[in-house]
């Protein structure tokens, strides 16, 4: 491989790692993060409460569906409280 080639392949690389962390920077948060502000906090629980018996494949909340049924329920808002503390 010639230098220039070398060089020219790992800045594209580098630009496509630093486009991913500011396009998606929800994807590296923490797993209690549900509102996706990247703070786990409060918000993240009083949101989980106010998703309560709706569904969560496929939507925003999605992530916090700690306990994988398909739907946000009080049961993954106490195992939000416990993952919180982590």
């Amino acid at each position: 491989m010639v230098r220039g080639t070398a060089l020219t392949a790992a800045m594209v690389a580098m630009v496509a790692m630093v486009a991913v962390v500011l396009i998606a920077p929800s994807a590296f948060g923490a797993p209690a993060d549900c509102n996706g502000d990247g703070v786990v906090d409060a918000a993240d629980l009083t949101d989980l409460i106010a998703a309560n018996n709706t569904v969560a494949t496929g939507t925003s909340m999605e992530k916090c569906d700690y306990d994988a049924d398909g739907t946000i329920s009080l049961n993954d808002a106490g195992l939000h409280m416990a993952e919180s503390k982590k």
